[in-house]
C-alpha cells in the first residue's frame, strides 16, 4: 500500500488502496461510511475482514462487524469528534450510514453461512429506526405493501392465529393486528422486533403480538416449541425469503406449522423482472439487465442493503411442491418500474393511480404473473381431505 497520512489509514480494496479517516481504540479500529451507496463497507462485510495499513506503515488485518447499538455508535462518533474536531466532524462524519469495527486481536469466521447471517442481522439492525421512512418515502414500495396487505386481508379473513416470517418494522404486522388477528412475528433483526413492539404498545395491540428473534431457515425450532399445525396461516413478503440461499428448510418449517388446507402467502424478489431486464437492455447496460439471473444478486445490482437470492415463480413453486400446492400467482409490479427506479415513477405523478390499476390487472394473468419485480404466491398446505 501507499504511504498514508497520520490522520488516515489505507484500506486495501479490489479497486486499489482507499484512504479513510479512522479512530483506533486499543485493539479496535473504527471506520465511518458516510453514504449508504458506498461500496467499500459492503465489500468488507461480505468478505468478513479488512486489510489496513496504519500510519507509520504497520499492516494489520482483522474481522469486520457493523456497530449498530445507539450507545456504541455515539461513543465511536465522540472519538471521531475528539480526533478530527467539530468542523471536520460535521463535514465528514455526522449522521453516518454505517460505522464499522475492525478487531485486530480476533480471528475471522471462516464460515461463509454464519458470516452472511451476521451481515443480514447487523444491516437490518442498523436501519431499523429509519426503515419506515425508506419504505413509505418510495411510491413503488408503498404499492408493494398496499398490494400484499390487500391480499392478506382477503386470504386470512377467517383466520385468527397467524405467523409472519420477516416482519421488519411491522408495516403488515400492525395492520393485521388492527384487524383482530393474533400474530407471531419472526425476524432475524432484534432491532426490528423492538420497533414492532413499540408500535404495538403504542396502538394498544401488544396483547395479541408475540415476537421471536429467529431466522427464516430456523422455523423448525419454533415448530419444536409450539408444536405442529400451531397456526392458521403464514405469510412472508418482500425480504426474508430472499435472504435464504436454500429455501427448503424454510418451506419444511412452514409446512410443520400449518394444518392441511391452510395457506401460506409468499412475496418473493423475482429472478425474471420484465421492466428491469428490458429497460436496462434498451439502455445498453447488459450487466444490470441480467443482474438477477445469477445468485447471489449483489448489492448495487439489487436494491437491498445485503446480497440476496432471487427466485423465479416456477422455481419457487418446485421448492414448495413437497409441502404446498399453488393457488394463485400475481406479479407486483409488472409495467411500473421497480422501486430503485422510482425517479421514472415520479414522472407519472398525475397518472400513477391509473397505471397502478392497469398493473394490477396485468399482474394477475400469464405472463405478467411471472414477470413482475416481485411475485405474490398463495400456497395451500397439502394433505387436505
Amino acid at each position: 500500500m501507499a504511504h498514508v497520512r497520520a490522520d488516515s489509514l489505507s484500506l486495501a480494496t479490489d479497486r486499489g488502496p482507499l484512504p479513510l479517516g479512522f479512530v483506533r481504540s486499543g485493539p479496535r479500529v473504527y471506520l465511518v461510511a458516510r453514504q449508504r451507496a458506498a461500496l467499500w463497507p459492503v465489500d468488507l462485510l461480505r468478505e468478513g475482514h479488512a486489510r489496513l495499513q496504519l500510519p507509520g506503515g504497520e499492516s494489520v488485518i482483522g474481522p469486520v462487524e457493523l456497530v449498530t447499538q445507539t450507545g456504541d455508535r455515539e461513543e465511536v462518533l465522540d472519538l471521531f469528534r475528539a480526533k478530527y474536531g467539530p468542523e471536520q466532524f460535521r463535514r465528514w462524519y455526522d449522521a453516518p450510514a454505517r460505522i464499522l469495527r475492525v478487531d485486530l486481536d480476533r480471528a475471522g469466521d471462516p464460515d461463509d453461512a454464519g458470516r452472511y447471517r451476521r451481515w443480514i442481522e447487523s444491516e437490518f439492525d442498523n436501519i431499523a429506526d429509519d426503515y419506515d421512512r425508506h419504505i413509505l418515502g418510495n411510491r413503488v414500495n408503498r404499492l408493494l405493501r398496499d398490494r400484499s396487505l390487500a391480499w392478506l386481508r382477503t386470504v386470512f379473513a377467517p383466520s385468527r392465529n397467524l405467523l409472519e416470517i420477516g416482519c421488519g418494522s411491522g408495516m403488515e404486522t400492525i395492520a393485521m393486528l388492527e384487524l383482530g388477528h393474533e400474530i407471531t412475528a419472526v425476524d432475524i433483526s432484534e432491532a426490528m422486533l423492538d420497533v414492532v413492539r413499540r408500535k404495538a404498545r403504542a396502538g394498544g395491540l401488544a396483547e395479541r403480538l408475540r415476537v421471536v428473534h429467529l431466522r427464516a431457515r430456523d422455523l423448525g425450532a419454533l415448530a419444536d416449541e409450539v408444536g405442529p399445525a400451531a397456526f392458521e396461516g403464514a405469510y412472508s413478503t418482500y425480504g426474508a425469503l430472499n435472504c435464504e440461499p436454500d429455501l427448503r428448510p424454510v418451506v419444511a418449517g412452514v409446512g410443520r406449522l400449518l394444518p392441511p388446507g391452510h395457506r401460506f402467502v409468499a412475496g418473493v424478489y423475482n429472478r425474471w423482472c420484465l421492466f428491469e431486464s428490458l429497460g436496462y437492455a434498451l439502455a445498453l447496460q447488459p450487466g444490470r439487465a441480467a443482474g438477477r439471473w445469477r445468485n447471489p444478486v449483489r448489492v448495487g445490482t439489487s436494491r437491498f442493503c445485503v446480497d440476496v437470492f432471487a427466485f423465479s415463480a416456477p422455481e419457487f413453486r418446485r421448492i414448495c411442491a413437497p409441502e404446498f400446492s399453488v393457488e394463485r400467482i400475481e406479479g407486483v409490479p409488472v409495467i411500473i418500474p421497480p422501486s430503485d427506479l422510482s425517479g421514472y415513477v415520479e414522472k407519472l405523478t398525475d397518472r400513477f393511480a391509473r397505471w397502478a390499476g392497469w398493473d394490477a390487472r396485468v399482474g394477475r394473468y400469464w405472463p405478467g404473473a411471472l414477470l413482475g419485480d416481485h411475485f405474490l404466491m398463495t400456497l395451500v398446505r397439502r394433505g387436505a381431505t
